[in-house]
């Protein structure tokens, strides 16, 4: 059974030249930024950003840790805040949606509850395992070069967490948002995200 917005392999193919083909963050203009710095002087600074994370559900329960699934260009692409530790001072901000630029979308996305319905198995095998690969804010705190590690801000479970896929081991994808932006449920095609 398909769920609305939801659909199986193969994807639909993505007209690139009509979409944006990054976030509202460029990696020159998170460059520029960092070479500029704050006018404090503050070093410390925390990254609110919208990135992917995938976790083993087990007859649809999370079972195991959450595994930060995304590169440095996919963390650029969902960051929504940068502010300063030292003085609190907002360095860049967006309420875009994170994921496919809507305008006026980012509220909605942290307070909206997941679309992507978790079952209890494998629609196809009934096999009770499936990897889970779901969007999820996240705070980094960055000091020059170094950066801790992501800190969900939320649990999946919760509002503001959007899942994207499903895969099961035998039957491979079994479920993906490929339609509508999974974060605030806007209409596609979505833009490509970087590597």
């Amino acid at each position: 059974m398909k769920s609305p917005g939801f659909v199986t392999r193969p994807l639909s193919t993505v007209e690139p030249s009509t979409l944006h083909a990054v976030g509202n963050l460029t990696k020159p203009a998170l460059d520029d930024l960092l070479s500029a710095g704050c006018a404090c002087r503050g070093a410390k600074l925390e990254f609110s950003t919208y990135v992917d994370g995938r976790v083993c559900l087990l007859a649809g329960e999370q079972f195991g840790s959450l595994v930060w699934a995304y590169k440095g260009e996919t963390f650029v692409d969902g960051v929504y805040e940068i502010a300063c530790i030292g003085c609190k001072k907002t360095l860049f901000s967006s309420d875009a949606c994170p994921r496919c630029n809507r305008e006026n979308r980012l509220v909605e996305v942290l307070a909206s509850p997941n679309r992507l319905a978790l079952p209890s198995g494998c629609p196809k095998c009934e096999r009770e395992t499936l990897l889970y690969t779901v969007m999820l804010p996240a705070r980094v705190v960055s000091e020059g070069k170094r950066s801790q590690k992501a800190r969900a801000s939320i649990d999946m479970v919760e509002d503001g967490a959007h899942g994207v896929r499903l895969e099961c081991k035998a039957c491979g994808v079994v479920a993906e948002v490929t339609d509508r932006c999974p974060l605030c449920d806007g209409a596609g095609p979505l833009r490509v995200r970087p590597d």
